[in-house]
């Protein structure tokens, strides 16, 4: 029996978001050249490239690999690759956020309650849902997308010095 008050996955729109996502990141991490993009405002801030070498590492073994654990598929062994440029490391996070499109709509009635138990340090464990884990990869980019932005403003406000960006408005 469906129950009527639970709200359903629209995995079509989470699809599409996760592709028009990595467009987006396509063209923050692009619009910047390779000096910029090693750039960052802080020793603790990550550089673009910092941002983009953990979003093609979190896209190949992170989010997808969780679900294909639910979903009873075998998933790849996972391994953190440190890449030698922000090109590198965008063009690697297109290619498996393609992958990961194709995989998701390939999908045939899986089941979004399927759950996974992750730890989180030593003493934590939290249990999620196959569902909690795709409307969590969309929010994962979303908050990247965020963390480009602000680099790309900071990186706009250094560049600017001896010239003041007040007239654009507050940030």
């Amino acid at each position: 029996m469906r129950n009527e008050g639970a709200a359903m996955i629209d995995v079509t729109q989470a699809v599409r978001q996760l592709s028009r996502n990595a467009e987006a990141i396509r063209v923050l991490a692009g619009a910047l050249p390779e000096e910029a993009a090693n750039w960052s405002p802080a020793a603790d801030i990550w550089s673009m490239k910092d941002v983009a070498e953990h979003l093609y590492n979190e896209e190949r073994f992170d989010f997808r690999r969780h679900l294909k654990t639910m979903f009873g598929e075998s998933p790849e062994s996972r391994q953190h690759i440190e890449l030698k440029s922000a090109r590198e490391a965008l063009d690697g996070f297109l290619l498996e956020r393609a992958a990961s499109m194709a995989w998701l709509r390939a999908l045939e009635s899986p089941d979004w309650g399927a759950t996974i138990e992750l730890q989180f340090g030593p003493n934590e464990r939290f249990t999620f849902s196959a569902g909690d884990m795709l409307v969590s990869w969309v929010e994962h980019d979303n908050l990247h997308l965020r963390q480009m932005v602000e680099l790309l403003h900071a990186w706009h406000e250094h560049v600017a010095t001896p010239y003041s960006t007040k007239y654009a408005g507050e940030w």
